[in-house]
């Protein structure tokens, strides 16, 4: 016979789970029949902490599925047009990418930071760097044009190593790797020509 009353207190509520996960409840089941009739409850498990696998499944699901947004690729001269033969100076924002979820109860930080940078410029040639490059007087990553182009696009394929850490703890590393691809800067090659004239080339 049921009776009102308070419910007996939960196992789960003296489990004291590793690093602020926050336990399973317990798992009742029960069956329908074929005429429609049910089985009684039976418990299945009277809750319990989660597995460590299970967690480390779903951190490794939230890298793999990490939405980064791609550094931009910035040049110099930004005029949209640049001279055959003379360095293009391209940079990018090389700093790291941080992101924070809660699975299973748990405080997950991620650090994703950009490791190697792949400059396609537009005529063929790429620049495999390990660094963002920096604006002029600094630069690091150039590239001088060969010839005329009515048009070249510069395409940054950024890759990002990851890594994640529970509650404050040890950073750990992923094994797998992002890789990024920023929209490509569209530009025009000029090609400057000497011509031999008659007379001075200034008056006065």
């Amino acid at each position: 016979m049921e009776t009102n009353g308070a419910c007996a207190p939960l196992v789960v509520d003296a489990l004291a789970c590793p690093a602020g996960m926050d336990p399973l409840l317990p798992l009742w089941s029960r069956t329908q029949l074929d005429d429609g009739t049910w089985t009684e409850w039976t418990l299945e498990n009277w809750g319990s902490c989660p597995d460590e696998s299970e967690l480390l499944a779903l951190i490794e699901h939230e890298w793999t599925s990490l939405q980064l947004d791609s550094p931009e690729v910035s040049i110099q001269p930004a005029t949209g047009q640049v001279i055959a033969t003379v360095p293009t100076i391209a940079y990018a924002d090389g700093s790291p990418r941080s992101h924070a979820a809660t699975l299973l109860g748990a405080d997950v930080e991620i650090r994703a930071t950009p490791t190697t940078f792949t400059w396609a410029w537009g005529d063929g040639e790429v620049t495999v760097t390990e660094d963002a490059g920096a604006p002029y007087p600094d630069q690091t990553v150039s590239h001088a044009y060969g010839r005329a182009l009515d048009e070249a696009s510069i395409v940054l394929e950024t890759t990002w190593t990851g890594e994640w850490r529970v509650a404050g703890g040890t950073w750990t590393g992923f094994d797998e790797s992002i890789v990024t691809t920023a929209p490509g800067i569209v530009l025009e090659v000029l090609q400057p020509r000497a011509r031999l004239v008659d007379g001075p080339l200034t008056t006065g």
